[in-house]
């Protein structure tokens, strides 16, 4: 499968375009569909619900989720590869059901806004963040840390919208189902792999 040259994965999302990004096949082999957060509209989550299908979550560091007391759910039974929730959120000020596509790219909005306040947000809501982990890839290879290290690398703020992608039959999508998404809708395709080498050259 050919992935895109990373210079141009970076370029694409720094300018607020997807980028569909792999794990290593020996770990789930899955893609999740990323957009970075202070590029989010409701017209863009719109389209990753419609094209991706899966969850919607928001990966963002663990000092600003602390700032704003969004606490963290203790996982149980959990098998390898959790990813580390957080309770759900909505941002009071501009929801009502907080579910739709445009109120949840407003919680997003508000959630990296330095303005925003932790009685700001209701709890539960609609908006699931994970905590990235503070080590980084190095210290867990999965699609949460792979996109925070991506807008660290395209200079944004370290908080990415993802969705994971299915194929229309219900499936997680791979192999080539993937390329085939990201050809059609002109998505970079990327993989942790990618990063962490790329991060490993730098030094």
């Amino acid at each position: 499968m050919q992935l895109t040259p990373l210079s141009e994965t970076i370029n694409r999302f720094r300018q607020g375009g997807f980028v569909a990004l792999l794990d290593r096949p020996t770990r789930e082999g899955e893609a999740d569909l990323l957009v970075a957060a202070e590029h989010v509209t409701g017209e863009k989550i719109n389209f990753m619900l419609t094209n991706a299908r899966g969850l919607l979550t928001l990966a963002i560091i663990a000092d600003r989720l602390r700032e704003l007391d969004i606490r963290p759910i203790e996982p149980r039974y959990y098998k390898e590869n959790c990813p580390a929730f957080t309770e759900p959120v909505d941002y009071n000020p501009a929801v009502t059901t907080g579910v739709s596509a445009f109120e949840r790219a407003a919680t997003v909005r508000a959630i990296i806004d330095p303005t925003t306040e932790p009685e700001d947000f209701m709890r539960p809501g609609h908006v699931f963040p994970l905590s990235a982990d503070p080590g980084g890839l190095a210290a867990r290879e999965g699609h949460t840390e792979g996109a925070i290290a991506l807008a660290g690398m395209a200079g944004l703020y370290p908080a990415v919208c993802m969705c994971e992608l299915m194929a229309p039959d219900g499936h997680m999508a791979k192999g080539e189902e993937l390329f085939e998404f990201s050809r059609e809708h002109d998505i970079a395709l990327a993989s942790t792999v990618q990063i962490v080498e790329a991060l490993r050259a730098k030094g």
